[in-house]
């Protein structure tokens, strides 16, 4: 079966995604279009609110002692007769999101049509665990608030502490080899060819 099931094509050149982001909070899911204007209700009836103004960040590496993160970001202009949302956001404070999950979907369409009357459920890419609020207040209405949660390759530093012994080497591959009784227990230490 294929990630985008039986009825769409990847390949198909009509075939558009909606990056979907859904963030859970004590207040319940809030979900998201990621970098398009509007407001899509999908199959299950769960409305997503977009913006171009929400851009994902990259993801990064655990390389050179920096922790991995992953980032969703808020840039806008703050009208000064609207409600301050930097100042809305502040007061809930980053323990409202920490530790909580927001999840990536995709909603696969074939025409536009599919965007006001879905065919098929958004499919779920991946799911990380948020961790904090960053504020940035650039000058007088210049604002952003940025996401930050755990990368995709959070992993990558923990080791998965298996030997190579046919107990261990089972379990990778789901079979024992007895090959691997063989393999020497002790280190191997080099003697000189000549004297």
């Amino acid at each position: 079966m294929s990630f985008y099931g039986e009825d769409l094509d990847p390949r198909d050149a009509r075939i558009y995604c909606l990056q979907l982001a859904n963030i859970n909070t004590p207040d319940g899911d809030f979900g998201f279009i990621v970098g398009a204007d509007g407001v899509f209700e999908d199959i299950t009836g769960k409305r997503w609110v977009g913006s171009q103004l929400i851009r994902p960040g990259d993801d990064e590496f655990a390389i050179d002692g920096v922790a991995p993160t992953g980032s969703l970001a808020l840039s806008f202009f703050q009208d000064p007769d609207a409600p301050d949302l930097v100042a809305q956001v502040r007061a809930l404070g980053s323990q409202y999101i920490q530790g909580r999950k927001i999840q990536f979907f995709v909603q696969p369409g074939r025409e536009i049509a599919d965007f006001y009357a879905p065919k098929v459920a958004p499919r779920p890419v991946m799911t990380r665990i948020m961790r904090r609020i960053i504020y940035n207040l650039n000058d007088a209405q210049d604002r952003s608030l940025t996401l930050t949660y755990e990368s995709a390759f959070e992993g990558r530093r923990t080791s998965r502490r298996l030997v190579y012994n046919e107990t261990d080497h089972g379990l990778l591959i789901g079979a024992r080899d007895p090959s691997l009784r063989q393999i020497p227990t002790q280190n191997f230490q080099e003697e000189p060819l000549f004297g």
